[in-house]
C-alpha cells in the first residue's frame, strides 16, 4: 500500500488492493451537477493538452482510517464529491473500452445510504442494467460526464487514450488520514465553518494598486469596490454626490443617474477625495481587504435587501473586462485569474503597467454598468423568481424613491414590460442556460463587448438583432461546422457575421448524434420556436392534436430553465420490454426523437413509451420544452420501420425535417412520407 502521505496517483488510488472508502452520514449526499463535473473534466483535458509534461493536483482526500479483518476503510471526512466524480468518470471510460485493467470500480460506498452505493455499482454496465429507484443525482452525473467527456475532447482535439493515460498516471490527489483520537463530527464542524483566505481577485487589487499614482490609487479603490459586489447595481457603492458627479441624467426624463462620464479623467477626478490621506504601501494589502480608512462609506441604503442574482462571479467578471480590453484570446478560467493578468500588471515597465490599470479601472466601472442594465440577472419577488433585464430608475425629491423598470420599457409606462425587453430577456437566458460553466460563457463576452463599443444609446432593436446574430453565428459556425470555429474567432474577427452560410455544407451529424447533442441547438431551437408562436405559428401545424397544440398557452408563458437531459422521446430502453426495444438506432438518436428536458423529469419517466409521457406531461403547469410539446401532438410515434400514422406519415422524419427548417431558417415543410 502506498505510503499515506505520498500523493496518489489516480492510477494508484482506484487499483489499491483491500481499500475502501466510505462517506459517513454526517456527509450530503451527491450534489456535485453538470457545472462542476465539466469543469473537473477540462480542467484535466487542458492539463493534458497543453502541459502534458507536468502532473496535475487535483486536491485533497481528508480520511480517517479504521481497519477490519479483510480491508482498510478510509471514512472520507472532506473530498468526496470529487471522489464521487472520479468513480463517475472513471465508470464511463471503462464501460468506453478504453485501457482501465487497473481499476477496480467500486472502492466507495455510502454509510446508512444503500441506495447510492448501488447506483455507483451499475455505472459498471448502466446499458444493459435495469434499475429500481436509483440515486438519480449519480445516474445523471454518469450521463453528464459522457455529454462533457465528448464535448471537451473534440473541443481540444484530444484523444480519449491520451486522456486516459494523462488521467491515470499524472492526476494525483493528497491522501492524509486524521489522528486516531480525533473527535470526528467536531473537526467536520470546523472543517465547514473555517474562515475564507484572501481571494485572488483581493490579491489582483492589491497589484493593481502598487501600479498607481497614489492619488489615482483612491478613485480605483472606490471603482473596484463598487463593481465588486455582482449582485448590486454599480450606482449604490457611492456616495450621493461622487453619483451625481460620475453618472448624469436627469429626474424629468427617468433617467437619473443612468448616464456614465465618458471621460475616464473625469470620473478619477471626482472620484478622488483630497480630503482623505494617501496611503502608503504597506497599507495596500489592508485596501485590498477594504480595510483601509478609503473605503466607501455608504452613505444610501436603498439596496440593503437583494432581490437579484448574477450569472457569473466578480473574478470571472475582471477576465471579461481584461479580454475586452485588451482584444486578446483571455480564457474565462477565474482559476488562471493572477496569471492572466500578470503580464499587463507585473511587467518591467512600470509605466505600461500604470497606463494599463488606469485604463482598466475606468473600463471596470463601464462595464458594471453596462452588465447591470443589459445582461438578465435571477429577480426574487414576492415570493417567486424569474429572469429580469432592469435599470434603476431614481426620483430625487424632498425624499429620494427608486424603482426598478424594464431597461428597454415604453417611457410613456415604464413599470409595463415591453415586448422587446421580453425577446431580449428570451435571448440572454437562452445564451444562459446552455453554458452553465463559467469558462463557457462566451455570448456574455460578445454581448458585453457589443455594448461596450457602441457609440450611440443601444436601442432594443439594434440589441436585439445583434444577439440573433451571435446565436446564429454560434450555430452555424461552431456546433453544426464541420470545422468549428473558435469563439474569440466568431466574436473578435468574424463580428458575428455567419461564415457557414451554404446550408449544404453544414454538419447535420450534429443534430442526430443522440445525447451528445449540444444543449445550445436545443435551448436555441427553443427560442425560435417561441418566436414562430408569437407569429405565424407554421412550426405548429402537425397530424394529431393541431389546434389544442397551437392554442397552448404555457407556450407563450414559456421560461428557459436549467435543463441538461436529453430525453428520447421513443425510449432506449422501454419499460415495456425487449421487444418494443427500437429497431433502427438511426431514428433513435435522430434530432426528431430527441429533446431537453430537465433531469427530475428525465429520471421519472426515461423508459416510458410516448402515450405514458404525453399523459404525464399534459398535466404540468410549465413546459420544459416547446420542440417537446409539439413531439406530444403526434398521435403516433414509430421508429421508422414498423408503423406510420393513420395518414401513411413517418413522424419521427417528420418532426425531424420541420425542426432543421425552423432552425436554418427555410420555409416550414408538410408532411414527409416514408
Amino acid at each position: 500500500m502506498a505510503n499515506n502521505l505520498t500523493p496518489l496517483s489516480i492510477k494508484t488510488l482506484f487499483e489499491e488492493e483491500k481499500i475502501r472508502y466510505e462517506i459517513p452520514i454526517y456527509q450530503r449526499d451527491y450534489a456535485w451537477t453538470e457545472p462542476q463535473i465539466r469543469q473537473l473534466i477540462l480542467d484535466i483535458a487542458d492539463y493534458a493538452k497543453d502541459k502534458s509534461n507536468c502532473n496535475y493536483y487535483i486536491g485533497t482526500l481528508i480520511v480517517y482510517e479504521r481497519k477490519d479483518d479483510y480491508e482498510t476503510i478510509y471514512e472520507t471526512i472532506d473530498g468526496q464529491q470529487r471522489l464521487t466524480t472520479l468513480s463517475i468518470i472513471l465508470n464511463l471510460l471503462y464501460n468506453r473500452n478504453n485501457d482501465l485493467d487497473w481499476f477496480r470500480g467500486n472502492i466507495l460506498s455510502f454509510a446508512s445510504r444503500p441506495k447510492s452505493t448501488e447506483s455507483l455499482k451499475l455505472l459498471s454496465n448502466l446499458d444493459k442494467q435495469s434499475y429500481d429507484n436509483p440515486n438519480m443525482n449519480i445516474i445523471q452525473g454518469y450521463r453528464d460526464a459522457e455529454k462533457a467527456l465528448t464535448q471537451i475532447l473534440k473541443e481540444k482535439n484530444l484523444t480519449e487514450k491520451d486522456f486516459v493515460k494523462y488521467l491515470a498516471n499524472q492526476v494525483y490527489i493528497l491522501r492524509v488520514p486524521v489522528p486516531r483520537d480525533t473527535d470526528l463530527n467536531h473537526y467536520f464542524e470546523i472543517m465547514n465553518s473555517r474562515g475564507e483566505q484572501l481571494e485572488k481577485h483581493e490579491v489582483l487589487k492589491a497589484q493593481c494598486l502598487k501600479c498607481l499614482d497614489v492619488k489615482d490609487r483612491v478613485a480605483f479603490n472606490k471603482i473596484w469596490e463598487a463593481a465588486a459586489n455582482m449582485e448590486r447595481y454599480i450606482q449604490y457603492g457611492f456616495s450621493k454626490n461622487e453619483r451625481n458627479a460620475i453618472f448624469g441624467g436627469n429626474e424629468k426624463d427617468g433617467n437619473l443617474w443612468d448616464v456614465l462620464d465618458n471621460n475616464p479623467e473625469h470620473v478619477y477626478e471626482n472620484l478622488h477625495n483630497s480630503n482623505e490621506e494617501s496611503e502608503s504601501e504597506e497599507s495596500l494589502e489592508a485596501i485590498a481587504k477594504n480595510d483601509a480608512n478609503i473605503s466607501v462609506k455608504e452613505e444610501d441604503n436603498e439596496d440593503t435587501n437583494v432581490r437579484f442574482n448574477t450569472v457569473i462571479n466578480f473574478s470571472n467578471f475582471l477576465l471579461h473586462v481584461l479580454r475586452i480590453q485588451t482584444k486578446t484570446d483571455i480564457p474565462l478560467d477565474d482559476k488562471r485569474l493572477l496569471d492572466l493578468f500578470k503580464p499587463y500588471v507585473k511587467s518591467d515597465n512600470p509605466e505600461a503597467n500604470r497606463q494599463f490599470v488606469k485604463e482598466f479601472g475606468y473600463n471596470l466601472l463601464k462595464m458594471k454598468f453596462l452588465y447591470d442594465k443589459y445582461i438578465i440577472k435571477r429577480e426574487f419577488v414576492g415570493g417567486n423568481d424569474r429572469w429580469s433585464l432592469k435599470r434603476v430608475r431614481i426620483y430625487e425629491g424632498k425624499k429620494r424613491s427608486y424603482s426598478y423598470v424594464g431597461t428597454f420599457s415604453d417611457t410613456s409606462n415604464p413599470d409595463i414590460e415591453s415586448e422587446e425587453n421580453r425577446e431580449i430577456i428570451m435571448l440572454l437566458s437562452m445564451f444562459h442556460v446552455s453554458t452553465p460553466t463559467l469558462v463557457y460563457k462566451h455570448w456574455l463576452n460578445g454581448a458585453l463587448k457589443w455594448c461596450f463599443e457602441q457609440s450611440e444609446p443601444i436601442t432594443a432593436k439594434a440589441y436585439k438583432e445583434y444577439l440573433e446574430k451571435m446565436a446564429k453565428a454560434f450555430l452555424r459556425d461552431r456546433f453544426m461546422s464541420k470545422s468549428p470555429l473558435d469563439y474569440f474567432d466568431i466574436i473578435y474577427k468574424n463580428s458575428c457575421n455567419v461564415q457557414n452560410v451554404d446550408d449544404n455544407l453544414l454538419n447535420k451529424d450534429a443534430l442526430n448524434a443522440g445525447t451528445a447533442v449540444e444543449n445550445f441547438i436545443f435551448n436555441y431551437l427553443d427560442y425560435l420556436l417561441w418566436q414562430n408562436f408569437r407569429t405565424t405559428k407554421s412550426a405548429f401545424n402537425v397530424i394529431g392534436d393541431n389546434e389544442k397544440l397551437r392554442n397552448d398557452s404555457r407556450i407563450a408563458s414559456f421560461e428557459f430553465t436549467f435543463r441538461s437531459s436529453v430525453e428520447h422521446y421513443y425510449p432506449q430502453n422501454p419499460i415495456e420490454g425487449p421487444s418494443y426495444v427500437i429497431r433502427n438506432k438511426k431514428n433513435l438518436d435522430s434530432f426528431g426523437n430527441l429533446c431537453l428536458i430537465s433531469n427530475s423529469k428525465n429520471s421519472r419517466l426515461s423508459n416510458y413509451m410516448p402515450l405514458a409521457k404525453k399523459e404525464h406531461y399534459e398535466q404540468s403547469e410549465n413546459l420544459d420544452s416547446i420542440k417537446q410539446r409539439i413531439m406530444m401532438a403526434y398521435t403516433e410515434w414509430d421508429d421508422g420501420e414498423k408503423l406510420m400514422d393513420k395518414n401513411g406519415v413517418n413522424e419521427i422524419l417528420d418532426h425531424y425535417k420541420k425542426m432543421e427548417n425552423v432552425l436554418l431558417g427555410k420555409t416550414i415543410q408538410g408532411p414527409i412520407s416514408k
